[in-house]
């Protein structure tokens, strides 16, 4: 049975110091500011203290709370969606292109796996919402005892960057911890069954997050948390609070070294000296030493160290979103917006509370005037509706007392606050989908790219995770994605518009020509990262605007239109208009074509027949005309002189042509 060292002690100690360190320097603090701004984002009577919701309920005053800030975040979260994200390798080395478009395929397969588009609107919701929002990127092994590349969120409230780093990259801080609230099972399935009985004997009793510490519970389905770690839940199953910590630590690597470029790259552990030595003689590479730094992976309970080696990976796994970013200062959309849905909160209050004061504003009446009510009970139904009184005659009739009318100051600041949350956000009406002030859709559409400026920070910012993100695949795709392995990689053929699966296979030996074909270790590439517009969103935009052209009168084919419609079964259709797929529809139309062939032969043989006959009829004109001119000369001076009449020259005395130049005709005379 393992026992708890010294050594283990000391470190977890250390790490913990390190958790309680950074909670106290400022995460506790963004975890309380993280938290509001949910609420505000939420709603639902989360927007108010509960002690201030008890003290307007107790003296009748009511609190109200028109959610504007959630039409405003979903219309951000909405415009996210419509784009998804799109990898592609550039290679450093122009032989290698081949290989970089095998890489941006293997790419696309991995978030496709990973259902990232999904991954990312979460992370990008965190960051919008809570200013913060983080991927966590590693191999998992349930699938493949390769490992297959893993991607998912990670609660920002779990997440606790290093708090003296003041850079969006990762790789600057000094360090990454993540919290985590886990059951023994999960620490025996993770680390072993020795460790869960060492975590056993040392009965930890952390409270649950949120619960008797500094910062704030996590959101989960349960509605109260208040629950100790080793004192059971209602399901009996014991929790305890595990810190894993990722940092930087210096120590003295082993590297190949490239004698031909300079380009070094660290020998992986557990390599023997024998061969080290014989991989760097077949490839001409040199063995160095030097000092370096190099992710240590650290988990522990406050008491008991889980595990401590070196990462496997030249990075922590953590990639970062923050929507506002500003040297380690970093806010989301709502911050700006708290005190102004605050002041519409109240504004509004203040003016149903005015309404209802209105509504039962009492009454004037003369002593003993009424016959069918007491004064008692006039005050208590004098607002109901449908209310008779009856007063003596020859008595002042009891009056209503004039309520007081909203004051416009009221309605001035409801009017300010909801104009202050459309300013301060960027967010528009038009930008939501609502009808605004344009009314061509030229001014519509430069209106809404007006307010996407607005959100080019959050969106650039997005970027530049999304960049991250794609280095870290492309890292371990070249690292550990080293064996021969088979992808279905699926994509959309131009022609048909019909998506095809193609199958890749790495890093497949060829005994023939003696190396490896598809090596996904060799070359340098550059990450370019672009953004793809949302299936649907982008079939209906290209459909709406194929419509537009016809109406235009370009002649976009029916088939062209069937493909580019939502319709269910548009490629059958597609085919049958292109009489594809349907033996009945090609023989129609191969008859159809041989009918048009056969009509078009028949054409021409009517006109060359009518040519024929009207090179006869000339023929026969000629040789009539021939005959009566030598029958009678004087016709041929005669129609000579008719010729000139009309301005044709006279045939014997016309120039000879000159040498390259056609012979003219000339009129035949009978010598």
């Amino acid at each position: 049975m393992a026992k708890t060292t010294k050594k283990d002690l000391l470190l977890a100690q250390k790490t913990w110091d390190r958790y309680t360190s950074a909670m106290v320097r400022g995460h506790a603090d963004f975890q309380i500011r993280a938290s509001k701004n949910e609420d505000f984002y939420l709603g639902g009577g989360r927007q108010w203290d509960d002690d201030i919701k008890e003290e307007l309920e107790a003296t009748g005053r009511p609190w109200l709370e028109p959610n504007l800030i959630f039409s405003t975040i979903n219309t951000v979260l909405g415009y996210q969606t419509q784009t998804r994200l799109d990898i592609a390798y550039k290679p450093r080395e122009a032989d290698d292109q081949d290989l970089s478009d095998l890489l941006s395929k293997i790419g696309m397969h991995i978030l496709d796996q990973n259902h990232y588009p999904w991954v990312e609107s979460q992370v990008f919701s965190d960051g919008v919402i809570q200013s913060r929002g983080y991927l966590d990127i590693r191999l998992e092994f349930d699938e493949n005892m390769f490992g297959n590349i893993k991607i998912t969120a990670k609660d920002p409230l779990d997440i606790i960057p290093d708090p003296d780093a003041k850079s969006y990259n990762p790789d600057d801080w000094q360090d990454v911890t993540e919290t985590r609230w886990m059951t023994l099972d999960d620490v025996e399935d993770l680390y072993g069954r020795a460790k869960r009985l060492e975590v056993e004997r040392s009965q930890p009793n952390d409270p649950d997050f949120g619960v008797g510490e500094i910062g704030e519970e996590r959101n989960k389905f349960a509605e109260d948390g208040n629950i100790t770690g080793w004192v059971h839940d209602e399901a009996g199953v014991p929790h305890v609070r595990v810190l894993e910590r990722q940092w930087w630590k210096l120590q003295m690597r082993e590297y190949y070294m490239d004698n031909n470029t300079g380009d070094i790259r660290p020998i992986p552990d557990g390599v023997s000296k024998r061969e080290k030595n014989s991989f760097a003689k077949e490839n001409d590479y040199s063995i160095i030493k030097r000092m370096d730094k190099r992710v240590r992976w650290t988990v522990c309970t406050q008491d008991v160290v889980l595990h401590d080696e070196w990462s496997p990976y030249d990075h922590f796994t953590i990639v970062p979103y923050f929507p506002y970013f500003r040297r380690g200062v970093t806010i989301g959309l709502i911050d700006n917006l708290i005190s102004t849905q605050e002041m519409f909160n109240k504004v509004l209050s203040q003016i149903l509370h005015v309404i209802n004061s209105s509504a039962n504003s009492g009454w004037i009446l003369e002593e003993n005037s009424l016959t069918n009510l007491d004064p008692e009970d006039l005050e208590d139904v004098g607002a109901s509706t449908g209310l008779v009184i009856e007063y003596k005659a020859g008595r002042e009739k009891p009056e209503k007392i004039r309520h007081n009318e909203i004051p416009t100051g009221l309605n001035n600041m409801a009017n300010m606050a909801a104009e202050l949350l459309t300013t301060i956000s960027g967010v528009s009406d038009v930008f939501k989908g609502q009808q605004g002030n344009e009314i061509t859709g030229v001014a519509i559409q430069s209106r809404v790219q007006q307010n996407a400026v607005q959100l080019a920070a959050p969106i650039d910012n997005l970027y530049r995770s999304r960049h991250i993100l794609a280095q870290r695949i492309l890292e371990l795709v070249q690292t550990f994605y080293t064996e021969e392995r088979m992808f279905s990689v699926t994509y959309v053929e131009p022609e048909t518009n019909e998506e095809e699966v193609e199958q890749i296979t790495i890093n497949s030996y060829d005994d023939e020509i003696e190396e490896y074909l598809n090596d996904t270790t060799r070359g340098k590439y550059d990450v370019v990262v672009s953004d793809v517009p949302n299936q649907v969103t982008f079939q209906n935009t290209q459909f709406a605007q194929a419509v537009e052209m016809r109406k235009f009168g370009v002649e976009i084919p029916d088939d062209i239109m069937i493909q580019l419609s939502g319709l269910s079964n548009k490629n059958e259709l597609a085919k049958r208009m292109r009489g594809q797929g349907n033996p009945e529809a090609e023989q129609a139309q191969m008859q159809e074509m041989q009918l048009q062939v056969q009509n078009l032969q028949a054409e021409l043989q009517k006109i060359a027949a009518d040519q024929r006959n009207r090179d006869a009829d000339t023929t026969k004109t000629v040789m009539e005309t021939a005959k009566l001119m030598a029958e009678n000369p004087e016709a041929a001076v005669a129609a000579q002189q008719i010729l000139n009449g009309i301005g044709m020259p006279d045939a014997s005395q016309q120039q000879e042509p000159q040498p390259g130049h056609p012979r003219p005709e000339r009129v035949l005379h009978q010598r």
